[in-house]
């Protein structure tokens, strides 16, 4: 569970952990607190939302340093 909380907090919250494993509130809850599981799927959808994130932050930062010149 931990695992999945700190992808919450990387994604930008938990509302965009949510989205990412299509879930509502409540339920994203329960699987933080551990009384529902986390599945193999959850995990995956986990990791590809960090993914696109770190794809986007990569981006930026290749603009940043077109930007400055390098």
């Amino acid at each position: 569970m931990m695992g999945l909380d700190t992808a919450g907090k990387m994604l930008g919250g938990h509302e965009r952990l949510g989205d990412a494993l299509a879930i509502q509130p409540r339920s994203l809850r329960a699987k933080l607190a551990g009384d529902r599981g986390i599945s193999a799927a959850d995990l995956i959808a986990t990791a590809e939302a960090l993914d696109a994130r770190a794809d986007r932050v990569r981006e930026h930062a290749r603009k940043l340093r077109e930007e400055a010149g390098q």
